[in-house]
């Protein structure tokens, strides 16, 4: 392939007047609307059901003896298998001309300008990717700039500091701007069916990793983003990074609707189900930019070799775990489908590792459908199990822990969510004999917005589990509702073996990931914490590329 000339523009930020979109914080999730305009009276309800009948709490020992899921859907990879230290050789490509600082200061929740999807977000070379694009107001008055658009696709790497590589650009199109059709159905979907603006093919020779498909204004900002991932040959790496997709999916609250709730005429609802035809708006494209691009800016800088899938891939072959010896999970893992937390389960049975980078993992069951473009295009989320009218246990969409499944999270961590908007200082406990760091080391300098974990205990967790830092950590604007909530505040990081010789590590604090590059869009932990936190990761991930290495530690 012919080498893209090196684009001499900066990545640069755009601030939207908050005069033009409202924002809200519920919980931990932002949501901007602007076409909401439909009253919530006018919108069919949700029909209540019959309860689900309740099952036995299902124990650590019960999940010794799971098994992996059969393969639902073939995931092929038609992409060359890559050899050597293929993530360093890849980034010795010349990058884009953008700093780590650019990308932390790149603010795409609120949009203006343009905004785009594409239809396929898991992806093999050979493919063919739509783009489907609109115009969007720049201004509180609703102008719109009608300026031709370019789209570019970059690779998200180090590339000496740079952090992408373009591999494809539209040119300059002119867009149209398209509507986001009312809303309508009792679910509060938002999908907009809007047409293809390009598209381009994936190259055979296209590197595996995380893609950004951006469109680029006439100054050279970045106006909007969609993530694809590249998929590679299963087994290029020993390690494997599962993109918390489904995440970045509840959370996105583009036309005024996320699975979390969204302001309409003064009242909150929320989505049931969750389109991915649609921009990326609000806290989905934070949680993109924080637990995705800068997460694998850093890993790309480290050298190590570290596949790349999303949990979509897992949910439909889980066989694809088999290949690996350690599987990572970012910053927030918060929903997974039954046979992803079943695979997790039966990979670590087989001694493969597992790092658990951030916290709030595995907390929410969830599925995914097809929609009017593709499968696994929706993402279901009910949260109360009476009205969601899937009824089978392993598909109904509410928590592990919700008496009707009866599988907690901390069955895969070995902890449960302490907090949730909080902020403090986690200090060693025990630092074990694998991990090179000062016993007096601490972490502190973490954001206001932290969601933390701690040791879970109960037939339901593993039994030995070993803390390594631990800390009391405070509400930041306490309220007598989140006064109410019984957890213990404690952000703790902790492992433990399983009898295969699987070694897991959960950092038990959401921003690890972020806080460990030099492009965290809300990193506020000072150098002497980041060196520590780079230092921990990358050792961490070194040892876990040794399958069955807890018998060694």
């Amino acid at each position: 392939m012919m080498e893209l000339k090196r684009p001499t523009r900066k990545i640069l930020a755009v601030v939207l007047s908050a005069t033009l979109l409202g924002t809200i914080a519920v919980g931990t999730a932002v949501y901007t609307h602007i076409r909401s305009t439909h009253s919530d009276a006018s919108l069919p309800s949700l029909k209540p059901h019959a309860d689900i009948p309740l099952r036995q709490l299902t124990t650590y020992a019960d999940t010794l003896n799971q098994v992996f899921p059969h393969d639902g859907v073939n995931v092929p990879s038609h992409c060359t298998a890559q050899t050597g230290d293929w993530v360093a050789a890849e980034n010795q490509n010349p990058g884009i001309a953008s700093t780590p600082a650019d990308w932390a200061n790149l603010r795409l929740s609120q949009e203006s300008g343009s905004v785009l999807w594409v239809d396929r977000q898991s992806a093999t070379c050979g493919d063919r990717i739509g783009i489907h694009a609109s115009l969007y107001p720049i201004n509180a008055d609703g102008s719109i700039d009608k300026t031709p658009r370019t789209f570019e696709v970059l690779r998200i790497g180090w590339y000496n500091g740079s952090g992408a590589r373009m591999v494809w650009n539209s040119g300059p199109i002119k867009l149209k701007y398209r509507n986001t059709p009312t809303l309508k159905n009792a679910t509060r979907t938002i999908e907009t069916r809007w047409p293809t603006s390009a598209s381009f093919d994936v190259g055979n020779d296209w590197t595996p990793g995380l893609y950004l498909v951006a469109s680029v204004n006439k100054k050279g900002a970045i106006e909007n983003v969609a993530p694809f991932i590249l998929r590679g040959t299963p087994g290029d790496s020993k390690l494997v990074l599962i993109h918390s997709t489904f995440t970045w999916a509840a959370y996105n609250s583009f036309g005024g609707h996320s699975t979390y709730s969204a302001p309409v005429h003064g009242t909150l609802e929320r989505a049931q189900v969750s389109s991915l035809d649609r921009p990326y708006a609000g806290s989905g494209i934070t949680h993109i930019a924080r637990d995705a691009i800068s997460f694998v800016q850093y890993l790309e800088s480290t050298g190590l070799n570290i596949d790349q899938v999303t949990d979509t891939d897992i949910s439909n072959s889980p066989s694809i775990l088999t290949h690996y010896n350690g599987i990572i999970f970012s910053g927030h893992a918060e929903y997974m489908t039954r046979t992803e937390f079943d695979a997790v389960a039966a990979a670590r049975n087989l001694g493969i590792n597992i790092a658990f980078m951030g916290s709030n993992s595995a907390y929410w069951q969830s599925r995914i459908e097809p929609s009017p473009t593709g499968p696994d295009r929706h993402f279901v989320m009910y949260r109360n199990p009476l009205l969601d009218p899937q009824t089978n246990w392993q598909k109904v969409t509410t928590s592990f822990a919700n008496p009707r499944i009866n599988t907690p999270p901390s069955l895969l961590t070995g902890e449960k969510t302490a907090g949730v908007h909080v902020t403090g200082t986690m200090k060693a406990v025990s630092i074990p004999r694998w991990l090179h760091i000062p016993q007096s080391a601490a972490l502190t300098g973490w954001a206001a917005n932290s969601e933390i974990d701690s040791i879970a205990s109960g037939s339901a967790a593993p039994p030995q589990v070993h803390l390594i830092f631990s800390g009391k950590f405070e509400l930041v604007n306490p309220t007598p509702r989140t006064l109410k909530v019984s957890r213990s505040l404690l952000g703790q990081t902790i492992w433990f073996t399983a009898p295969s010789g699987s070694a897991t590590f959960v950092a038990g604090i959401n921003y690890w990931p972020c806080e460990v590059s030099y492009s965290c869009p809300e990193g506020s932990v000072g150098s002497s914490t980041k060196t520590l936190l780079q230092s921990i990761t990358s050792q961490v991930l070194t040892l876990w590329q040794t399958r069955g290495i807890g018998k060694r530690l």
